[in-house]
């Protein structure tokens, strides 16, 4: 039975069952299969009161957004910061559910290549206007419009177009049944916006977002950072307990811990904004928490294609084989990450142990010799670049002197998240230290194809691209992961990334802070998270 013949009850099933399968099988990762509170889970306090009201719940990071405009970025800290002001037709709970969002419901139909939203009445943008089918059929055209050459359009997936039914009915109108449909429209890339306010901003919407999520963008500034509050009119979901949420940009490592320490800040986490060499001696604090968890995401080696040497994939195997990624683990994370083995991590579902045995030991003498019989044995100059947070800094130091050894010498030119994301998109490098947050396999698509927002291998073989593409709409369990097997196998065969490490996700709190719940990507606010 193919997945047109489905009824659309059955194929709602499948599409919620994927989902949550994904999130389920990583959370055996995470838990061992046990049923637990949160609270347990993460060694935290039960709720020994009501929660309290009110407050400014204070955030300190490593990074900052490129842009708060959810068609103009890709950034995981971007993604996470989103979810705040921008709502999604539909949100992902704690055990990998469908629930609502902006639509309070919705119904597959026309051999499930349509889902119709059926919106929640009376929702509204954060300027007043209304949160409707007009403004989710502009948001999707927006996504979609060659004119917006929006990186994160792949999260729609197969969509053909959105159509406007009445105020609060939406259709979204799909080449083919897609059934990862939820891993995008859970997120904040998917979210509906204010045409009024996009249109009114112009460029300017990205650093004054406005959309129908639980808190309304105040402020960003350099030193006070980026400001919300919670939105009164707020009908979607339960209102957060904190008044306010307020996210302060602190690159370095020491000053950003010494804010936690005094009280500045309530709270640091998402992405690497812990310190990973300060773990060790805040284990057993009494007066902050840590929290840890694994994370779906992936650090890696990315070579550029498009330039010599490292269009050779000779090169390209030599490299990886003068790159011990069990140093950078143990020397630039102090051992707070695995090794990473093929381009998913092993937290992913599609990973594949058969593939990640063809990889590429560390072996400097065979790259040597490799490098000599590709016409570089007198030694070979590179440059690579990173973004400038300290794990990926002293990883890319670590590189650079394993390289040295085998006679490459590397130039590194580290910068800031937002400015990587632009300036590795020119491909002026040789080499490049990739990273990726997601949930499901499909970030093969962005990541390798080669039309892929994310590519930065630049590979434009082909060769790939059908079998991505095939992934990307096979429902069949079994069937998808040989798919997927296979890209991996190629990937790796040709050497197109040296995977480094799968990072974990942390956070840091102080004990005012309670109800703390650790989400799938590392996020702890919450609407149940209050200041005591």
């Amino acid at each position: 039975m193919s997945l047109e013949d489905l009824s659309p009850a059955e194929f709602d099933q499948l599409s919620r069952d994927y989902l949550r399968r994904h999130t389920l099988s990583r959370r055996r990762v995470l838990f061992g299969g046990a049923a637990a509170s949160a609270a347990a889970l993460l060694g935290l306090p039960a709720f020994a009161q009501a929660p309290k009201k009110g407050g400014t719940f204070r955030v300190g990071r490593s990074e900052e957004p490129d842009t708060l405009d959810p068609h103009k970025t890709t950034l995981s800290i971007s993604s996470m910061t989103m979810q705040l002001v921008h709502e999604p037709l539909a949100r992902r709970d704690v055990n990998g559910g469908v629930v609502p969002a902006l639509a309070e419901r919705w119904e597959f139909s026309n051999g499930n290549k349509t889902v119709t939203f059926y919106l929640k009445p009376g929702a509204t943008f954060h300027d007043g206007t209304p949160a409707d089918a007009e403004a989710v059929a502009y948001t999707v055209a927006r996504h979609m419009s060659p004119a917006t050459a929006s990186p994160s359009a792949f999260f729609l997936g197969p969509i053909e177009r959105a159509e406007v039914i009445n105020p609060t009915t939406v259709a979204y109108h799909y080449k083919e049944p897609f059934v990862p449909i939820w891993v995008g429209l859970t997120l904040g890339y998917t979210a509906p916006l204010s045409r009024k306010a996009v249109e009114a901003l112009g460029d300017r919407f990205g650093r004054q977002p406005v959309g129908a999520g639980p808190f309304r963008f105040v402020s960003w500034s350099p030193d006070r950072g980026i400001r919300f509050e919670r939105y009164k009119d707020y009908k979607v979901g339960p209102l957060p307990n904190v008044d306010a949420v307020e996210f302060l940009h602190y690159p370095e490592d020491a000053t950003r811990l010494a804010a936690l320490e005094t009280g500045e800040i309530n709270a640091i986490y998402s992405g690497q904004s812990v310190p990973l060499d300060a773990v060790r001696r805040l284990k057993g604090r009494d007066d902050i928490t840590l929290i840890q968890r694994p994370a779906q995401m992936m650090r890696a080696l990315a070579f550029n294609q498009k330039l010599a040497p490292t269009n050779n994939p000779d090169v390209r195997k030599a490299l990886c084989h003068a790159v011990d990624p069990q140093r950078v683990v143990a020397f630039a994370l102090d051992n707070n990450a695995k090794v990473a083995t093929t381009p998913l991590p092993s937290t992913i579902k599609g990973f594949s142990e058969k593939a990640a045995s063809k990889g590429y030991p560390f072996a400097p003498d065979k790259a040597r010799a490799m490098l000599a019989a590709a016409g570089h044995g007198s030694g070979l100059q590179l440059k690579m670049i990173v973004n400038d947070t300290p794990p990926i800094r002293r990883t890319a130091e670590i590189i650079q002197a394993q390289l040295r050894d085998v006679g490459v010498m590397v130039t590194v030119e580290s910068m800031p998240i937002g400015q990587w994301s632009v300036i590795s998109k020119k491909g002026e490098h040789h080499l490049a230290i990739s990273t990726y947050s997601y949930p499901d396999a499909d970030i093969v698509f962005p990541v390798f194809h080669s039309t892929g927002a994310l590519n930065r291998t630049f590979q434009d073989s082909g060769a790939l691209d059908p079998l991505i593409e095939k992934q990307r709409v096979t429902f069949d369990e079994a069937e998808r992961m040989r798919i997927l097997e296979t890209i991996q196998d190629k990937i790796i065969a040709e050497a197109y990334w040296k995977p480094i490490f799968e990072p974990l996700n942390f956070a840091l709190v102080d004990q005012k802070v309670m109800g703390v719940e650790m989400n799938l990507e590392g996020d702890i606010l919450s609407p149940s998270l209050y200041l005591a």
